[in-house]
């Protein structure tokens, strides 16, 4: 009985000792001995600096926002119609680069384009050719609003992508996501790299783990995309996915759960339908429902096959898994791992990321640029989305949503473009409560191929296009009589 006794003590040790090693190698590492003066004010400033630009509404010039958006948007107002022309270059550089790697198969552009196939070639061309069209050519003599083309059968298919509803909105929109995931995607090294992560996380960890089975850096992962775009929290979750903190199956979950709209877009969103006094209740509301999604989306089919695994190979055991409890040590122990990631990073990262995130953010753009021209031109000039939106008709009937006919072809547009279900409504004489239904579903559909999809495609945690068009099918059949139950509380 003693030797099995020791047997099994010894290989209790074993298994310890294996827990501890592979806490070296993933996750949040704690180094207690890194409390110190020299540390604390690095991870203070840094960090408190990353919080204030991403999250900190502030006045300047009489605009208030997030630090981040105002100098985005002035950005975008001071170099005005240069955007386009930058957005151009961009789409054509993409398409000769793309050619020049699969001809030569070597050297740099062949390492910048190895993951990029035929499809991807095809959407860089694309791109190029509309980016070409819309901005060379004047839009005062080459294009038909889409209310006066439609049912044209005259109208060329370039006076059609000419429109201001297709090929200009589109590059508006290639533009504004090229500044956005640019310049966010290299300010958000100041949350990934000095320490904020690690200490929300390890506080978050026992709630996120328990509800969401996700590790608790998820939370500053939708903030991210809550004040920023979408594409910035996909990128923030690719990075920590590479760095070993998330399994494939945890960014997975993360990146088609919480990637949401900006507060921004919201603005947008109510903008077009000339309802800004819902700003208020669709923001809450969509957080509120994004959150119920998530507890439901992550436990089945497609998410909960992916594998538990670790970038560098290592497969999650239960103990890395298991959530943590809140103790008198919790907070000692968040700000130790935030001291030990702000002690290892040098600051040197905000020159060595630059090239990560511009090779993330350009073939966003041109992906946007292409994939959002054909949408908008099957919107406005195809029955095509009428179509696909008449089987949901009986489905927004039975959760007696009024106007079902008219939104119906809304609850599904938004997997091209998240502004198109507003669109298809924008001046319409429906209820208030449709119009709320419409806002707040897209926002909590999460997959739209003009930015969020894609840029989860181009990351490296494996989403393919037929389950994210299978996520945003399950998300929006789960989220219609939710939303539609806050439509009937708020407006009924």
């Amino acid at each position: 009985m003693e030797g099995k006794d020791t047997n099994v003590t010894t290989k209790a040790m074993t298994a310890e000792e294996l827990e501890k090693k592979l806490s070296k190698e993933v996750g949040v590492e704690v180094d207690y001995s890194t409390i110190t003066p020299a540390n604390f004010i690095k991870f203070l400033i840094f960090s408190g600096l990353g919080v204030w630009v991403f999250f900190i509404n502030t006045t300047i010039g009489g605009k208030t926002g997030t630090p981040m958006v105002l100098f985005i948007d002035w950005l975008k107002a001071t170099l005005g119609s240069v955007k386009n022309w930058m957005t151009l270059i961009v789409c054509i550089a993409l398409a000769v680069t793309f050619t020049i790697a699969k001809v030569t198969k070597k050297g740099p552009l062949a390492k910048f384009h190895e993951k990029d196939g035929m499809v991807d070639g095809v959407l860089f061309y694309l791109a190029a050719i509309f980016a070409i069209a819309i901005t060379a050519m004047p839009t005062s003599e080459h294009t038909i609003s889409a209310g006066a083309a439609e049912g044209a059968l005259n109208a060329t298919f370039l006076q059609k992508v000419m429109d201001p509803e297709v090929g200009p909105m589109a590059i508006g929109l290639a533009g504004t996501c090229l500044f956005t995931v640019t310049i966010a995607g290299w300010l958000v090294n100041l949350l990934i790299e000095f320490g904020i992560l690690e200490f929300i996380g390890t506080l978050m960890e026992p709630i996120m783990r328990r509800v969401f089975k996700i590790p608790g850096q998820a939370a500053v992962d939708a903030l991210s995309s809550f004040v920023a775009a979408p594409a910035v929290g996909v990128y923030l979750t690719n990075r920590l996915y590479n760095e070993n903190v998330y399994t494939e199956k945890e960014a997975c979950c993360i990146s088609t759960n919480f990637s949401v709209v900006s507060l921004g877009f919201f603005a947008l969103l109510v903008s077009i339908t000339g309802t800004e006094y819902m700003y208020g209740p669709a923001v809450l509301c969509s957080l509120i429902i994004v959150f119920i999604l998530a507890i439901i989306v992550i436990r089945i089919p497609p998410l909960c096959w992916k594998k538990d695994v670790y970038r560098n190979g290592v497969v999650q055991t239960p103990e890395l898994a298991r959530p943590g409890k809140y103790t008198m040590g919790i907070f000692k122990k968040a700000l130790a791992a935030a001291t030990t990631k702000a002690k290892k990073t040098q600051y040197s990262v905000f020159i060595t990321s630059i090239p990560d995130v511009l090779s993330f953010a350009l073939k966003i753009v041109s992906f946007v640029m292409s994939i959002a021209t054909i949408s908008l031109f099957l919107c406005w000039y195809t029955p095509i989305f009428k179509w696909i939106g008449m089987p949901m008709i009986p489905y927004l009937q039975l959760c007696q949503m009024p106007d079902a006919a008219v939104i119906a072809p809304a609850t599904l547009v938004g997997c091209a473009e998240i502004a198109l279900p507003v669109m298809t409504i924008a001046g319409q004489q429906i209820s208030e409560m449709a119009i709320f239904f419409v806002i707040v579903l897209s926002t909590v559909q999460i997959i739209f191929f003009t930015e969020s999809a894609n840029a989860m495609m181009k990351a490296d945690m494996g989403l393919k296009f037929g389950q994210l068009i299978v996520i945003f099918l399950i998300r929006t059949v789960i989220a219609i009589p939710i939303v539609s139950l806050f439509a009937h509380i708020i407006y009924g």
